[in-house]
């Protein structure tokens, strides 16, 4: 996949496993991006003393330093510049520690383990903080200030009724007119610091837009659901919940789109 120089990213790659340097440094540099290598957390402090990244992907598990207590030195050392975006890297997330992992400065996490689709959307992620930071448009909260791309599968949804592409207009017809509803729902469930109601919302959204191709959303709001019925402070959830609700506003937009051009 060949990128253009402006978005190519400095990536610091943070991990104490040889193979899991090899293959995150293959993968990136192949895409075109310059990649760093930090075997542990005291590794990863002098890389960002004397280099700056765009994105960091931090193994949480590691000898001398583990992941958490290396991210929260380096935001520290940033003074509330922010200046990269952290990605944990993981193959034992619980829930109960999205607390830690937000207040620490992590930004986001890849469950272990991964697909190269799911490590390009981070490395969005990455590219679109270095241009807001170059703009100084940066939001206050430690949160992912946007979504990448709509994953909207159109072959797959239709595939998913069958092959039917009348029957799946309208179906997506009736998710699109309900969606901003569902969103607005999710918006009052955080507020109230109703966790039961935000899940069930969350896993209705998720079933129906997985069915109707939306990738994008349908992973999403299955992180909201699985975040909001696993133990996690109403706090921490506020990134998620703002990105479920941006990715749903961008669905409806597209398959508007599409629905009104066919």
């Amino acid at each position: 996949m060949d990128i253009s120089t402006s978005d190519q990213l400095r990536v610091l790659v943070v991990d104490d496993d040889e193979l899991n340097q090899r293959m995150m440094n293959l993968i990136l540099t192949r895409e075109g991006h310059h990649v760093q290598i930090a075997c542990d957390g005291m590794d990863a402090l002098r890389a960002v003393n004397t280099h700056v990244f765009d994105i960091i992907l931090m193994d949480l598990q590691m000898p001398n330093m583990d992941g958490v207590e290396a991210s929260r030195r380096i935001r520290e050392s940033e003074n509330g510049s922010k200046n990269a975006y952290i990605v944990a890297l993981t193959a034992s997330y619980l829930p109960e520690m999205g607390q830690e992992l937000f207040s620490v400065g992590i930004d986001n996490y890849i469950a272990k383990p991964f697909d190269v689709e799911h490590l390009r959307q981070m490395l969005n992620y990455g590219l679109d903080h270095r241009k807001r930071k170059a703009t100084g448009a940066l939001p206050a909260e430690n949160i992912p200030a946007t979504v990448a791309p709509l994953s909207f599968d159109l072959d797959k949804g239709i595939a998913m009724v069958g092959g039917d592409e009348e029957i799946y207009r309208e179906l997506l017809a009736d998710f699109v007119e309900k969606l901003p509803e569902k969103s607005v729902n999710i918006e009052n469930c955080f507020n109230e610091r109703n966790m039961d109601g935000l899940a069930q919302v969350a896993h209705n959204i998720k079933g129906v837009s997985s069915n109707l191709g939306a990738l994008q959303l349908s992973e999403y709001a299955g992180r909201l659901e699985k975040s909001a019925s696993g133990g996690y402070t109403i706090e921490s959830l506020a990134g998620i919940v703002r990105e479920v609700v941006e990715i749903s506003q961008k669905f409806v937009l597209d398959a508007s789109n599409y629905l009104t051009s066919t």
